[in-house]
Order: C-alpha cells, then structure tokens, then sequence
C-alpha cells in the first residue's frame, strides 16, 4: 500500500499547487506579508539561486501538498572568495497539516540533504513562530546560529531626494558590462555573501538574472572613474509581495501614515490583500561604502522613477552598515529581519572575518 506521505523533488506540474500553498500560509508579525510567486512558482526560486532544489511533502491519500522547502545553492562571497552555499527558503506547511510529524519529517530530509552543508536562512524579526521553531533546539532541526540582522528599508520614491555628491551619474549600456564587471570583482569580495553576478548573462536565457537590464543600472562618476553602482529590477512579473493585514498598532498607525502621506508625503502602506508596487535594489557597491556616493545613486533613480507606476524602491542592509545612516531622513518604513547560518554539523560561523559587513541582496531572497 502507498504510504500517505511522500518526500519528493518538485516538478513544474506542481508550480500550481504550489502558488496556491504560498498564498495560503503567509508570514506572521506586525505586517503580514505574502510572498507570492505568479504564473510559475519555479521563476523565483531560479532567481534566488543558480542551482534550485525544490521539495514538497505530498499526501498521497488525499492528492494534496501538505509542505513544501526549498534548499537550493547559490554563489556567494565568504571572507573574500566565491563560494556554493544553499540557501533554505519558502519552508511552507498547509495549515491542515500543522503540528503532528510533519515538522519532523521534513527536517528528517534537511539532514539528509544538507549532510556536511549549512545553509542561509533569513526569518522577519516579527514573525515569533517560526523564530521560536527555529530556537526549539529539537535534535531533528540544524543548530541555527544567528548572524547578523537585516534592515529592509522601503523608500518613497515620488519623495525628492538631495544628493551628497558631485558625482556624474547615468545608466548603464552594453558597453559598459567589462567595466561593470571589473568594478564588481574588485568590491564585490568585501561584503560577506554578497551573490556573485556574471553581467555578460544580463539579457540572456539564464533565468538567474530574469528582467534584470542592463539600463536600469545606475553608474556613479567622479573624474571619469566609476565610484559606485546599483540597479533596479520590477520582479512582479515572476514574485509578489501582498500586504495581508496589520496586527495590533500597526493597524492605527496604517491610517495615521497614509493620512500623513496626503497631507506631508510618504509612502503609502497598501490595504490587506493588495500587492506592493516597489521595486527593488540590487548589486549596489560603493567605492569605500561612501554613502555619499549611495545617496546620489538614490536621488538618481527617484528622479528617474519619480513619474513611474512604482510607490516605492526595497533595498536591505547589514543592520551595521553605515549607509543605513544615509536611509535615516528618507520617507518610507523599516522592516527587521535575522539571518541565520544552520548546519548540522560544526558552527559555520567559526572562521567567518566578523570585521565585514555582510550584504543582503533582498532582490534574491
């Protein structure tokens, strides 16, 4: 007889069910958000990482998906040298499915998969169930070992902003990709899991870098030397973020903000069960991390988009990172992520240059 519950590789023929299952089980805290992934769940997770590596738990007597984690590689910088990491995301249980052996079952595959691998994992500050999962210290789940904080500011971008710097700036073309590229090799490898990027595979079939143009880059100039970069990337077209509601005061001050945006400026927090109309940052560097040269690259892109669909532009940061200095006075909202390193094995932690700052590329999250 079959057995009710099968561990499997996900398929495409599951990419429906599986959007369904994402829309079903969003993420809990003062905002809840839903991270959704239309027309097919599989465009996301390529671009989250280079080699994708999908799971659903099925029940086979009654045909439906009772869970789902993804546990995919990626390329990333650690202590100034390109590495595989997988990255565990889009951990999803069907709320019929909830508590019992399902927990222990999945994880019981996470061992078998990760084996000597650890993993990145990043879990909203607010979101207490899956933190409180996470520190159990059940002997089935790696030991998670927190690593830093994320700060993901969400910026207006009707707002003007003031630039710092004298800096020439434009967009990117074709023909700067070798100059692009020689810039990211060189500041790219200070940042702990900053994800690699090949910019030459920018407007090819290579669904790692899915819509991404190269015009939407932004390039930053002092005396002809390039100082600074960062692009923007519209994801809705394969990933979604819907605002689900709002939990205790967050759902006064929803009202109270969005009265102050028509009255001062700001951004514009959605109703439950719209989407966000933001786009997001990605690849930014800066010669020396000069935010100086940062705040010029976002006044450049506000000007450009200030006429735009768009409410606002996303970009994280290491909670440490000085630039988040230069996001202080800019109207928008802030949100508190952890980011965690789990293994089964040894602390991978240990021998990581503490001294970096780490870079969250939200854009691959």
């Amino acid at each position: 007889m079959q057995p009710q519950f099968e561990i499997r590789k996900a398929t495409n023929d599951d990419s429906g069910l599986l959007i369904e299952l994402l829309k079903n089980t969003h993420q809990e805290g003062k905002i809840h958000l839903n991270f959704e992934r239309e027309p097919n769940y599989f465009h996301a997770t390529m671009v989250s990482t280079n080699l994708p590596e999908v799971w659903v738990m099925e029940d086979n007597h009654n045909r439906k998906l009772a869970a789902v984690f993804s546990i995919g590689k990626r390329q990333v910088y650690i202590n100034g040298a390109k590495h595989w990491v997988r990255y565990g995301n889009d951990l999803r249980i069907h709320s019929e499915y909830q508590g019992g052996r399902t927990l222990y079952r999945l994880f019981k595959k996470y061992r078998e998969l990760m084996q000597s691998d650890w993993m990145q994992t990043v879990i909203l500050e607010d979101n207490n169930a899956s933190i409180s999962t996470v520190s159990s210290g059940r002997l089935i789940l790696p030991a998670y070992y927190k690593y830093g904080k994320i700060v993901t500011h969400i910026i207006d971008i009707k707002k003007n902003i003031t630039p710092l710097s004298g800096n020439t700036i434009r967009r990117a073309n074709s023909e700067d990709v070798v100059m692009i590229q020689a810039f990211f090799n060189e500041h790219a490898p200070t940042k702990q899991f900053y994800p690699h990027y090949n910019f030459s595979k920018i407007g090819t079939r290579d669904p790692y870098y899915k819509d991404i143009k190269i015009e939407n880059i932004f390039l930053s100039f002092k005396e002809g030397m390039l100082q600074g970069m960062c692009g923007i990337w519209d994801q809705k077209k394969f990933k979604q973020t819907r605002f689900m509601g709002y939990a205790g005061a967050m759902k006064v001050l929803r009202h109270i903000n969005n009265l102050a945006k028509k009255i001062l400026g700001g951004i514009y927090l959605p109703k439950p069960g719209e989407k966000a109309n933001y786009v997001l940052l990605h690849s930014l560097l800066c010669e020396s991390n000069d935010g100086h040269v940062f705040l010029g690259l976002l006044a450049a892109i506000q000007q450009a988009y200030s006429d735009s669909q768009y409410d606002a532009i996303s970009l994280g940061l290491d909670e440490r990172d000085p630039l988040n200095y230069f996001c202080g006075d800019l109207k928008g909202i802030r949100l508190k992520s952890n980011h965690y390193l789990a293994s089964y094995e040894s602390d991978p932690t240990k021998g990581l240059d503490a001294s970096l700052l780490f870079y969250p590329e939200i854009a691959r999250l």
